[in-house]
């Protein structure tokens, strides 16, 4: 894998490829890595002392490799015949798997008696990991074809393979693969890893003279999001170059029919068992996960249409659903989770592709201001005195207020959301009057 470089961080993906030949029994593989990774997790357990020696001094999953090969090793290991290189990968699985343990461990214990019958979380007693097929279990991948070395009746043998892969370009670099088994099917996923120029952090990207910030609200109604370009000078202007829409009004409702659905079913049955449904709940995440993809990606394309440095979010972390009928809390439910998962891949997506860094700012006022400061009167709430305002009372998602201002709540906020990011790095940002002239996207 890629090493540190100044000037340049690193940023990670991975590639799923699906395996072509068949008749190999993957899983013979997989079940004896998992015998050494639990072998190693009791021998980690036994000597808990050797995860705090640094690995240049002989420590880490050295210190676990030394206690049982050698001329006089301390320990026997179980299995005979077993290639070093995956050795190795079982030690460093069995430290992840220990220091995940004993994090959970020493956190019950700082809970303190008020959660003493809270049980403390036990030692995990078998594995499920994937092989990981490190440099010496895998040689000649040409990206169409690879031979991995296996466990076949007993035997380790060199096995060639063709899968087929994404297009990846030549700027990431292959790590370790891992063979995954679903069903019938067995992919390949390979770790990528490539260079990105180091920014500075957001702080030395909005000390520039001119920037574009991309400032999105999350909404929870019609629209997913809400999106504006705004772009600042020198002297502290601030104009809204771009806007855009995303409509999430067809997943709602698909999601809102599936949930109906299976409350439905619930209602029928009385008798909640596990494995309940578990079709419809298996397409319904996997359809929540693959709209939050398509909104992210479109977002960040937006961005990076538009040249944008920064993406800013809000930060609200602490939603709750209603306490209604299960239906409308599970929708609820899942649209704050969406909101959080769009937030996430645009985080990813955006430094990974374009180094556009991701920022959130505090929501309050947000769509309770305009960009000046001023209270909103927001849909149907308009005083009645106000005439001129009286075609937006049909509207909830209008906000007007008595100096002539008039715009949509979500790109209003999306404009607030914006400015309190300037305003973090610039002195009193001014909001322009006026309809500037949009760039089409």
């Amino acid at each position: 894998m890629l090493k540190k470089k100044k000037g340049f961080n690193i940023v990670t993906k991975s590639l799923r490829c699906k395996l072509q030949r068949e008749g190999f029994d993957l899983s013979e593989t997989k079940t004896v890595f998992n015998e050494a990774v639990n072998f190693f997790f009791e021998l980690i357990d036994m000597h808990p002392s050797g995860l705090d020696i640094p690995l240049k001094d002989n420590g880490g999953w050295r210190y676990y490799e030394m206690l049982v090969t050698g001329d006089n090793p301390q320990y026997e290991f179980i299995l005979k015949g077993f290639p070093s290189p995956l050795r190795r990968a079982t030690i460093r699985k069995a430290i992840g798997a220990y220091r995940s343990w004993r994090t959970n461990y020493e956190k019950w214990l700082q809970r303190g008696k008020r959660h003493s019958s809270h049980r403390p979380p036990s030692v995990p007693r078998s594995f499920n990991f994937a092989p990981s097929f490190d440099v010496g279990m895998r040689k000649d991948d040409d990206g169409f074809s690879i031979i991995l070395k296996l466990l076949v009746k007993g035997q380790w043998k060199w096995v060639k393979f063709y899968y087929q892969s994404p297009p990846c370009t030549n700027e990431w670099v292959k790590g370790s693969p891992q063979v995954i088994c679903q069903g019938k099917n067995a992919y390949l996923t390979f770790a990528l890893e490539k260079y990105i120029p180091a920014t500075g952090g957001t702080k030395k990207v909005m000390a520039a003279d001119s920037v574009r910030v991309c400032s999105i609200d999350i909404d929870l109604d019609r629209h997913i999001a809400i999106a504006s370009v705004l772009e600042t000078d020198a002297r502290g202007n601030v104009w809204e170059v771009a806007r855009r829409f995303i409509n999430q009004k067809n997943h709602v409702k698909r999601r809102k029919r599936d949930l109906g659905l299976i409350a439905m079913k619930m209602s029928k049955t009385g008798i909640i068992h596990e494995g309940f449904s578990a079709n419809k709940w298996q397409k319904l995440h996997n359809r929540e996960i693959e709209f939050s993809r398509a909104v992210a990606r479109e977002l960040v394309e937006f961005a990076k249409f538009h040249q944008c440095s920064v993406m800013v979010f809000e930060h609200l972390i602490n939603l709750k659903p209603n306490a209604s009928k299960y239906s409308r809390r599970s929708n609820q439910k899942r649209a704050y989770w969406l909101k959080s998962r769009v937030f996430n891949q645009t985080k990813d997506i955006a430094y990974r592709d374009y180094g556009i860094l991701t920022t959130r700012v505090n929501p309050r006022d947000t769509s309770r201001l305009d960009p000046w400061g001023n209270s909103l009167w927001r849909g149907n709430k308009f005083p009645l005195s106000l005439l001129d305002y009286a075609e937006y009372q049909a509207g909830a998602n209008l906000v007007a207020n008595t100096s002539g201002y008039k715009a949509h709540s979500g790109l209003n906020a999306a404009r607030n959301i914006g400015l309190k990011a300037i305003l973090r790095h610039r002195t009193n940002p001014h909001y322009l009057r006026g309809k500037p002239k949009l760039e089409i996207a």
